[in-house]
């Protein structure tokens, strides 16, 4: 949940630069064949030129041993290997982009569902203890995908730099604060209160911290998940109206409003009937 979950900044990806510099090339190649200079008939008119393009012209039909044959087929080589490695590294880049947004999503799910688990037990009148081992582990799969979707990000974006990962929060000294800057801090607080969350999710502490103490830490994950959607939201999400996670986001967004206020709801009134029996 972390500079990854899911608006994002949009950045000039290497593959496009190397594609607009072929684009310039190619205008520049326009631009010699409307050269007036060409055009004029100007080297026709001087011998010694035409007889260098003579020679020229014998050197490019020399045979494949011959020296600059061998060059030209070298730097063809070396042209090839060069667009092989760019689509490669767009296909890398692509396959990151899509495992940090869809482990972004499965950590709003699962902590969802953790948020979901005590309504879920009013309502169908089970007992709803302070914690259960349900929950705890729905609890640690939420962080631990979280984690993940934290390193896929900072690769996609930085590359494994430190200085670039630190450009997602300062610029010049000054705290980002533009929609890409937001989306960093909230996923970096996320980041830190799942961490937190999981690390007190066992038994010592449990034992340690007494059960009113400990639930009080818990009641963070409500916290969590608001810090995800923000999250979620300044990466851009809901600007992306027709797509599949959207859609997962809010309908995710919704169970848990409703959830938590059926719960509530059942919570009051079971003990409104405790306090009259």
């Amino acid at each position: 949940m972390g500079p990854g979950i899911v608006p994002q900044a949009v950045s000039q990806q290497p593959g496009e630069a190397e594609h607009g510099g072929g684009q310039s090339q190619d205008g520049q190649h326009g631009g010699e064949q409307t050269s007036p200079r060409e055009h004029s008939g100007e080297e026709e008119a001087s011998p010694p030129n035409h007889g260098r393009d003579q020679g020229n012209t014998t050197d490019r039909g020399a045979s494949p041993s011959q020296p600059g044959h061998e060059r030209s087929q070298s730097q063809i080589a070396d042209s090839e290997d060069q667009t092989e490695s760019s689509d490669s590294g767009r296909q890398g880049r692509f396959f990151i982009s899509r495992l940090t947004t869809a482990t972004g999503y499965i950590t709003t799910v699962l902590l969802a569902v953790t948020l979901l688990i005590g309504p879920a037990n009013l309502l169908f009148r089970r007992r709803n203890p302070v914690s259960t081992y349900l929950r705890r582990d729905v609890g640690a799969w939420t962080a631990g995908f979280s984690i993940v979707h934290v390193i896929f990000g900072l690769q996609l974006h930085s590359g494994g730099s430190i200085s670039l990962m630190l450009e997602y929060f300062v610029v010049d000294s000054s705290p980002l604060l533009n929609s890409f800057g937001l989306g960093n801090w909230t996923g970096l607080a996320a980041t830190v209160v799942v961490t937190g969350l999981l690390a007190l999710s066992n038994d010592f502490a449990l034992r340690k911290l007494k059960a009113k103490r400990w639930k009080t830490l818990q009641r963070f994950n409500y916290a969590l998940f608001a810090l995800v959607v923000l999250h979620a939201f300044f990466y851009g999400a809901l600007l992306r109206v027709t797509s599949p996670y959207t859609l997962l986001l809010i309908l995710t967004v919704i169970a848990v409003l409703v959830g938590q206020a059926i719960g509530i709801r059942l919570w009051r009134k079971r003990h409104v009937r405790t306090a009259y029996t």
